[in-house]
């Protein structure tokens, strides 16, 4: 019988290296991808209520179960409607967005403006100015407020987020200045069966060593030192630790996008998807829901931002929704 070995290689991608904390809870949009079509937001915010189980039909092609029913987890998020407070012109600089200029709405409810330190109302002469800017645009976004107190969530504070007006600059431009201090729901964004990308804020774990972080070998009973350690944490040559070279730290609150989510249900009444007695640590959704095939990063609570996806896939159907379990 010839020699067998046997290892245990360092787990985790070094692609999410430094493994920092999130600098906000709620997480910035890095991209934004391009969409031609009628002007709408190309993301919503939203907050994690809790998880059940999805029965639907699959659609994907050359799937084993492709035509039969099947049953996912499914993560149910509460979709309060947002409030488009403001709008934001950027410009091109040098290969890079420049913002030329930013208008906020003069009329919004009191308990939201009321919290945000930089509201200076301006609707009138920003209007103005921005429609003189247009043809200096290169993109419009919308200065959108979820409002998690509609939620059910023990807050006050709004959640900011600059989103991406889709579609041609002129028409975005317009879209944006028609809606502006007005409401947007979730169904006017995503459709069922529709295609997102999540971006949110993992569960922070804090401080932990090696063996929890990335999975390391713990060292035999009999080494000289401690065992939930590295071996060795280099060479000699060059006379200083790599990067690649497992290391204890942050583990957890980090910020993470994960693609290709499937809407597969938006409800109006977010207490027919509810449990009895309500979600565990979020209690009763009481606005529109949105039914996400499979999980979501982050504790419950939790603002999720759903994004129009960057590379959808192609050639697949909508699902055929059969039953959520409540």
């Amino acid at each position: 019988m010839g020699h067998r070995k046997y290892s245990a290689p360092k787990r985790g991608s070094l692609a999410f290296l430094p493994r920092g904390r999130a600098s906000r809870l709620l997480p910035r949009v890095r991209y934004w991808p391009e969409y031609e079509g009628e002007p709408r937001l190309l993301g919503f915010i939203a907050y994690k209520a809790g998880h059940s189980t999805a029965y639907y039909v699959d659609t994907t092609p050359n799937s084993p179960t492709q035509g039969l029913e099947v049953a996912k987890v499914a993560t149910i998020l509460a979709a309060p409607p947002m409030v488009l407070a403001g709008l934001v012109g950027y410009g091109e600089e040098n290969g890079a967005l420049r913002e030329l200029t930013r208008v906020w709405a003069k009329e919004l409810p009191e308990v939201i403006y009321r919290r945000i330190p930089t509201w200076r109302p301006n609707q009138d002469e920003g209007v103005e100015r921005i429609r003189r800017l247009k043809d200096q645009l290169v993109e419009v976004r919308a200065i959108a407020m979820a409002q998690p107190k509609l939620a059910g969530l023990p807050r006050k504070a709004p959640d900011l987020l600059e989103i991406k007006i889709g579609g041609g600059v002129e028409e975005a431009l317009e879209w944006g200045i028609e809606r502006l201090g007005s409401e947007v729901r979730v169904g006017e964004v995503f459709q069922p069966g529709s295609w997102v990308d999540v971006i949110a804020v993992t569960k922070g774990k804090g401080f932990a060593g090696v063996v929890k972080r990335w999975g390391v070998k713990i060292q035999p009973r009999k080494k000289r030192k401690t065992r939930r350690e590295v071996g060795a944490i280099g060479p000699w040559k060059p006379p200083y630790v790599m990067y690649t070279v497992p290391r204890a730290g942050q583990l957890g609150y980090h910020r993470r996008t994960e693609f290709n989510k499937r809407i597969l249900a938006i409800e109006e009444d977010g207490t027919k998807y509810t449990p009895k007695g309500g979600f565990p640590h979020f209690g009763v959704v009481r606005t529109e829901c949105v039914v996400l095939e499979g999980t979501v990063p982050g504790a419950v609570k939790r603002p999720v931002v759903l994004r129009y996806p960057a590379k959808a896939p192609e050639h697949i159907e909508a699902p055929q929704l059969v039953h959520v379990e409540v």
